[in-house]
C-alpha cells in the first residue's frame, strides 16, 4: 500500500481496516518517494493500492508496477491513460463529466460558469464537445474566493454553476455565491461527488457514484469503495496468483474502473433526495425536483437576468385611460432589448427583463395603488421606472414606504419642481428635466429669436402659478418683458370651450397688450378653445405666434370644419420645445428597435424612458465590473447619481445634490398646414441654453402668411401701450409718491446748495474793467445763456399750442425726452443708462481735480488725462447737462398712471411697457437714487470751480448767482415732473411767479463780471416769462389764433430792441478779437491747470481735502 503523507487517509487506519477485511492477507505501508524500495522490499507483492494523488507520482508507481507486471489498483486514476494493469477504484474523471453532460443534456442547458481545482484543460476538452458556450474558472489552493466571485464570477453573469472542487473549497464557494445572491430564483447549481459532501444550498443537485449516496466525506467515500471492492475480490479469488488477480479486477472493474452508474441528489429543505440515476451516460428523474429560490421551474440556459420595473400603463383609477405611458414605455423594452443584444456594450453578460405594474397613469388611489404593487411585489427588482403623471410618481412613493419596497427610482417624464428635493426623495431621479425649468428656459429661447415683448396665460392651480413664477423671474433675468397686465395672466384650469368664452374679456386684455408673441403655460385641451376664442375676438393669421414648453401639442380631432378652420387661423405656429431625442448611436438604436417593433408607435417620452434603463444598466455594469454588491438599492442609488453616458436624449447627468438632470438641449418644434390643411409638427432646429450659439435652426421656420420672415413681437395697431387708452387711469398713490420724491429732492438740493455757498463760495467776482481779447472759454460762457434759455422754456408751460416745432427745440436743449422721441423698443432706457455711465465719468473726473490726483501720482498719464478731459468736460457735464441729468433720474419715478389698483399694475409715463416698483424697475430706481446723490452736490460746488481754474477766461459767473439758478432749475424740474402733469395752467402760473422772482434777483444782483452778459441773462429770461404768459392763454382760450402767435412776436421783438439799444448805450464792449488774426488764435485754450488756476484751488480746497 503506497501513500503519500497528506493524503486523506490515514495509512495506519486504513492497514487495521483491511486486516479486519482478511486477516490472511499481509499489507505493508510505504510512504511515496520511497516506492521504489517498497518494490524491492516486497518484490513478491500481489497486489499495489497506490493511494497517491498526484499525476507524476501516479505515473511513476504505474511504470514500476509495469515493469513487475504487478496489478496497479488506484484509487482515483488522474493518468491519462488506462493500461493492463492499472485499475481504478473511483470512476474515472470522463465518467464524472459524461454524467454532468446526462444531466446538462436533461435539463437543456449549454452554457455556464465550470469552477473547478486546476483541471481546465480537461474538463473543458471533454464538454466543449457538447457545447463551447461554458466559461472556466481554475481555483488554485490559497485564492480568495470571496474575491474571485466578487471580480470574476458576478461579471460573467452565468445563472448555472458547475463545481468540481473539493469539500472545503466548494463550501466557501457556495457561502459567497449566496452572499452575493447569484443563486436566487431562476439560477442552478450542479456538484460533483466532492463538491457536495458540504452543500448548503437548497434546490442544488448533487451527482455521486451509485451506491455512495450517503457518504458524508471523501474519506467515507474512499473507505467505503475500498472495502467493498477488496472484500469482493477476496471472496473470488481461489489462488494466490497475479493471473487470479487480474482476472477478479476486470471482471470487478469493466474497463478497468467502478461502475459508470450515478444518482442525482437534489437538495430539499437541508435535505438530501435522490430524484433520479445515471445509467449508461442516460438521466432518468422519478421525483420533483426543486431549484434554488424554491423554484420549480428549470432554469434557463442564458445569461442571468437582471429584474427592472415599469409603471407604463394605461389606468388611472378614477379617470379615463392614458396611452402616452404606454407608447412612452417602450422605450424601455426597446433599451432592455439593445442590452439583451450585447453589442451596446454594457451588462454583456447579463439580461434585463422588465415587468410593468399597471397601478395607475396620472392619478394615484392609495387602495388600488397598494393592492396592485403587492399582487407582483416580487416583481419590482433592482430598479424601477416611475410612472408618466407627477401625482402618480409621488404617490407610489408613499405607497413603497407603507410596503417597506426599497429601490432607486428614475423617472421618464415627471416634471413637478418638488421632486427636485434629493433631501425629499433620496431614492429618486430624472432623466427628464424639471417642467418649471423648462419654462424658465422659454424667456432666453424667445429672446434668441429676438423677441423682447410678450403676453402670457397660465392656468390658476398650483402647477399654473409655479410656472408662472419660474417664467417670469426668468424674464425678469432676460430682459424680457410681459406685457398683458397682471389681472389678465391667469384663467381657472380645466376650462372647456363654454368656460373659455366666460372668460374672453382676459383674451381682450392680451389681444389690447398689442403683443404677437403668446406664452400658454395652459395645458392641453383649453389652448385650443382659447386659440378659438381669440379667432372670435378678432384675431386672424400671423396675429399670434404661440410658444409652450415640455409638451408636444397635438390638435384635436373630430371637431367640426368651422373650428379647425379657426385653429389654423390663430395657432400656426405653435413653438414648443423638448429635450432632444434619438440623437447618437443609442438614439439609432433606440429609433429602429422601437419603429421594427412598434411601428410607428412612439412620443417624445420614448426617448427618456429608454435613457432610464440605460442610467440603471450603466450603474449595474460599474458596479458589477468592480466587484461590488449591486442588490444593495442604496449603493446602486449612489453609482446612479454618478453616471454619466451619452443616451438617447443626448448627455445623461444628475446634477450633484439635486434629483435632476443637468441642462441638457432641446429640438424646437413647430406646426404648419399639410396639403390637407390638417396642422402637422415638424423639428425647426435645436435650442442649446448651455452653448455658445443658443438657437441652431435646421429647417425654417413657417410662419402664418407661408413665410420664412420673422415677424415682430408687437401687432402693428393704434395704441401706443400695450393696452388701450380705456384701460388708463390716473394712479393717486403714485403721483402722491412722484410729488413727494420730486419736492423731496428740491428740497435737499437747496439745503445743500445753500450749505456749499456759505461753505465755500461767499466771494465776490472782481469786475471787467479793461478791454480783453476773447477767447473759446469766454465764447462757452456766452452760450450757456443760450443753451439755458431753451432749457428754462422747457421746464415751462407747454408750447405745443403755439408751435411744435419751436417746441421741440425747447425739448431738444433740455433733454425733455417724453416730448421728443416716441420712448418704445427700449429708446428711454438706452438714454437712461446713457445719463448713469455719464455721471459716472463726472464723479471720476470732479475726484481727480478736487484729490489733485495728477499731482499727487505725476507719472501716472490716466490722472494726466483725466485733468485734461475734465477741463474740456465740466462746463458740460456739471452746467449744461445739469437740467437733463436730473430730470432723467425723476423720470424713474414718473408712475402716476395704472390700469389696476396696485402699486405693481402702474407704469412708466416714459415708456409703458415697464410696470413700476417691481424686478427691474426697483434696480433702476435705486440706481436713480445713488445718480442724484452722487451728481448734484458734485455739479453744485464744480460749476463755480471750474471758472476759477481758467487762466484764459474773463466773463465770470458771480457764485451766488450760480447757486440761486441752481435752486431755480430744482425748483422748475420738480414743478415740470409734478404739477404740470396734474394742472398745467396751474403750473404755468407757478412757473411764471419763480421766474418773476429770479428775474428780479438778475437785475439787482449782477450775475456777472461783465455788464453786457449781466444784461442779456435778464433779458432772456424775461422772454421765457413772456412765453410762458403766451402759452397759457393760448391753453385758456382753448386755441392759438393768430393774434396770440403775433403778440407774442411782437413782445420777443420788443425785449430784443430794448436790449440792444440799452447796450449800446449804457454797456460798452470789453471783449475784442484782432483782425487778421489766425481764428486758431480765438481757440487757445489752456486745457491744463497753470500756476494761477492751481492757485486758486489750493485757496479754495486746502490740500485736496
Amino acid at each position: 500500500m503506497i501513500y503519500e503523507k497528506s493524503s486523506i487517509l490515514s495509512p495506519i487506519y486504513l492497514l487495521d481496516f483491511l486486516k479486519e477485511i482478511s486477516p490472511l492477507i499481509e499489507w505493508h505501508n510505504c510512504e511515496y518517494p520511497e516506492a521504489l524500495n517498497c518494490f524491492n522490499a516486497y518484490e513478491n507483492s500481489m497486489l499495489v493500492l497506490d493511494l497517491t494523488d498526484r499525476i507524476e507520482n501516479q505515473f511513476f508507481i504505474s511504470e514500476l508496477c509495469e515493469e513487475r507486471a504487478v496489478p496497479h489498483l488506484l484509487f482515483e486514476n488522474k493518468l491519462n491513460y488506462i493500461d493492463q494493469f492499472t485499475f481504478s477504484v473511483a470512476t474515472s474523471l470522463l465518467d464524472q463529466i459524461n454524467a454532468f453532460i446526462a444531466v446538462l443534456r436533461y435539463f437543456g442547458w449549454t452554457q455556464g460558469l465550470v469552477a473547478n481545482n486546476g483541471l481546465t484543460n480537461s474538463i473543458g476538452e471533454n464538454l466543449n464537445n457538447y457545447s463551447e458556450k461554458f466559461n472556466y474558472l481554475a481555483i488554485e489552493s490559497g485564492a480568495n474566493i470571496d474575491e474571485l466571485v466578487n471580480r470574476i464570477i458576478t461579471p460573467l453573469g452565468s445563472t448555472l454553476y458547475y463545481i468540481f472542487l473539493d469539500s472545503e473549497k466548494s463550501y466557501i464557494i457556495q457561502k459567497a455565491l449566496i452572499s452575493t445572491k447569484l443563486l436566487d430564483s431562476g439560477n442552478g447549481i450542479v456538484l460533483d461527488q466532492k463538491s457536495g459532501y458540504k452543500c448548503i444550498i437548497n434546490g442544488a443537485l448533487i451527482i455521486t457514484v451509485k451506491g455512495q449516496e450517503l457518504s458524508a466525506s471523501d474519506e467515507d467515500y474512499k473507505k467505503s469503495s475500498i472495502k467493498n471492492l477488496i472484500s469482493e475480490l477476496l471472496n473470488r479469488i481461489q489462488t494466490e496468483s497475479k493471473l487470479e488477480i487480474f482476472s477478479q479486477l476486470n471482471f470487478l472493474l469493466k474497463k478497468h474502473s467502478i461502475s459508470r452508474n450515478f444518482s442525482l441528489i437534489n437538495i430539499q429543505g437541508g435535505k438530501k433526495v435522490i430524484v433520479g440515476e445515471i445509467i449508461d451516460e442516460n438521466l432518468s428523474v422519478f421525483r420533483n425536483i426543486t431549484f434554488p429560490g424554491n423554484c420549480t421551474t428549470i432554469p434557463k440556459s442564458e445569461k442571468k437576468i437582471l429584474q427592472l420595473s415599469i409603471e407604463a400603463g394605461t389606468s388611472n383609477p378614477v379617470g379615463p385611460p392614458i396611452p402616452f405611458g404606454l407608447i412612452g414605455g417602450y422605450g424601455s423594452y426597446a433599451a432592455a432589448d439593445v442590452i439583451n443584444e450585447g453589442d451596446s456594450g454594457v451588462l454583456t453578460n447579463f439580461q434585463i427583463e422588465m415587468f410593468n405594474f399597471d397601478c395607475g397613469t396620472t392619478i394615484y388611489n392609495a387602495t388600488f395603488a397598494n393592492a396592485c404593487y403587492l399582487k407582483d411585489k416580487e416583481k419590482f427588482g433592482l430598479g424601477h421606472i416611475s410612472a408618466l403623471g407627477s401625482v402618480m410618481t409621488i404617490g407610489s412613493m408613499i405607497s413603497f414606504k407603507q410596503l417597506n419596497l426599497t429601490f432607486p427610482i428614475v423617472s421618464a417624464a415627471n416634471g413637478d419642481a418638488s421632486l427636485s428635493s434629493k433631501a425629499n426623495f433620496p431614492m429618486y431621479m430624472r432623466v427628464q428635466l424639471s417642467i418649471y425649468y423648462g419654462y424658465s428656459l422659454l424667456p432666453v429661447l424667445i429672446r434668441a429669436f429676438g423677441w423682447q415683448k410678450v403676453s402670457v396665460l397660465y392656468q390658476n392651480d398650483s402647477l399654473g402659478l409655479a410656472s408662472y413664477y419660474y417664467l417670469s423671474q426668468s424674464a425678469k433675468n432676460n430682459k424680457l418683458f410681459i406685457i398683458n397686465p397682471e389681472s389678465s395672466r391667469s384663467i381657472p384650469p380645466n376650462l372647456d370651450r363654454s368656460g373659455v368664452k366666460r372668460y374672453s374679456y382676459l383674451l381682450q386684455e392680451i389681444i389690447d397688450s398689442q403683443a404677437r408673441v403668446f406664452i400658454s403655460l395652459v395645458q392641453n385641451p383649453a389652448i385650443y378653445y382659447i386659440l378659438e376664442e381669440f379667432y372670435n375676438l378678432g384675431l386672424r393669421k400671423g396675429d399670434l405666434v404661440v410658444l409652450t414648453s415640455l409638451s408636444e401639442i397635438v390638435p384635436l380631432v373630430g371637431y367640426d370644419n368651422l373650428y379647425k378652420y379657426k385653429l389654423y387661423e390663430t395657432g400656426v405656429p405653435i413653438i414648443t420645445m423638448y429635450g432632444q431625442s434619438w440623437v447618437g448611436p443609442l438614439g439609432a438604436k433606440a429609433l429602429l428597435k422601437i419603429s421594427s417593433a412598434y411601428g410607428n408607435q412612439k412620443n417624445s417620452y420614448s426617448c427618456f424612458y429608454f435613457d432610464s434603463v440605460f442610467l440603471i444598466a450603466y450603474a449595474l455594469d460599474y458596479m458589477i465590473n468592480r466587484g461590488f454588491d449591486y442588490t444593495n438599492p442604496n449603493k446602486l442609488n449612489e453609482v446612479m447619481r454618478n453616471q454619466q453616458f451619452y443616451g438617447c436624449t443626448g448627455e445623461v447627468i444628475i446634477e450633484k445634490g439635486s434629483n435632476d438632470r443637468i441642462l441638457q438641449a432641446f429640438e424646437l418644434f413647430a406646426n404648419k398646414l399639410d396639403e390637407d390643411k390638417n396642422l402637422k409638427t415638424y423639428i425647426v432646429g435645436q435650442f442649446k441654453p448651455q452653448s455658445t450659439r443658443l438657437l441652431k435652426i435646421e429647417e425654417s421656420m413657417v410662419f402664418a402668411d407661408g413665410s420664412t420672415i420673422k415677424p415682430s413681437d408687437l401687432r402693428n395697431t393704434n395704441y401706443e401701450c400695450p393696452f388701450p387708452n380705456r384701460l388708463i387711469k390716473t394712479f393717486a398713490k403714485g403721483r402722491a409718491l412722484v410729488f413727494g420724491v420730486c419736492f423731496g429732492v428740491a428740497l435737499i438740493s437747496l439745503i445743500i446748495t445753500i450749505y456749499i455757498w456759505r461753505r465755500w463760495w461767499k466771494i465776490s467776482i472782481e469786475p471787467l474793467k479793461t478791454k480783453e481779447e476773447i477767447t473759446l472759454q469766454d465764447c462757452i460762457v456766452g452760450g450757456t445763456i443760450i443753451i439755458e434759455f431753451f432749457q428754462f422754456l422747457a421746464m415751462g408751460p407747454d408750447f405745443s399750442a403755439i408751435n411744435s416745432i419751436i417746441t421741440g427745440i425747447f425739448d431738444t436743449f433740455s433733454l425733455n425726452l417724453d416730448n421728443i422721441l416716441k420712448l418704445r423698443n427700449g429708446v428711454f432706457w438706452i438714454i437712461v443708462n446713457v445719463v448713469f455711465g455719464s455721471i459716472g465719468l463726472w464723479v471720476i473726473l470732479c475726484l481727480v481735480v478736487l484729490l489733485r490726483l495728477d499731482e499727487k501720482f505725476p507719472t501716472n498719464l490716466i490722472f494726466r488725462y483725466l485733468d485734461i478731459l475734465a477741463n474740456y468736460l465740466m462746463p458740460i457735464l456739471g452746467d449744461l447737462c445739469f437740467i437733463p441729468f436730473i430730470s432723467i433720474c425723476l423720470d424713474i419715478f414718473l408712475c402716476d398712471q395704472t390700469i389696476g389698483d396696485n402699486f405693481t399694475d402702474s407704469f412708466l409715463a416714459q415708456d409703458c411697457y415697464f410696470f413700476c416698483w417691481t424686478g427691474e424697475h426697483l434696480t433702476y430706481t435705486i440706481l436713480s437714487v445713488f445718480a442724484l446723490i452722487a451728481y448734484e452736490p458734485l455739479a453744485v460746488f464744480c460749476r463755480p470751480l471750474w471758472q476759477e481754474l481758467q487762466p484764459y477766461l474773463h466773463v465770470k459767473a458771480v457764485p451766488l448767482f450760480l447757486m440761486v439758478k441752481t435752486m431755480v432749475q430744482i425748483i422748475l424740474i420738480a414743478m415740470n415732473k409734478t404739477v404740470k402733469r396734474a394742472q398745467s395752467i396751474l403750473h404755468g402760473i407757478l412757473f411764471i411767479l419763480a421766474m418773476f422772482f429770479y428775474i428780479i434777483f438778475l437785475f439787482k444782483f449782477k450775475p456777472y463780471n461783465y455788464p453786457r452778459f449781466s444784461w442779456w441773462q435778464a433779458l432772456v429770461s424775461t422772454g421765457v416769462v413772456w412765453f410762458a404768459i403766451i402759452s397759457i392763454a393760448a391753453q385758456c382760450i382753448g386755441g392759438t389764433p393768430l393774434i396770440l402767435v403775433f403778440i407774442l412776436i411782437l413782445g420777443l421783438a420788443i425785449i430784443a430792441i430794448i436790449g440792444v439799444y440799452v447796450q449800446q448805450k449804457k454797456y460798452p464792449s470789453l471783449l475784442f478779437r484782432n483782425k487778421g488774426q489766425d481764428t486758431s488764435n480765438l481757440f487757445k485754450f489752456a486745457f491744463s491747470f497753470g500756476k494761477s488756476s492751481k492757485l486758486a484751488l489750493s485757496k479754495i480746497v486746502p490740500n485736496g481735502t
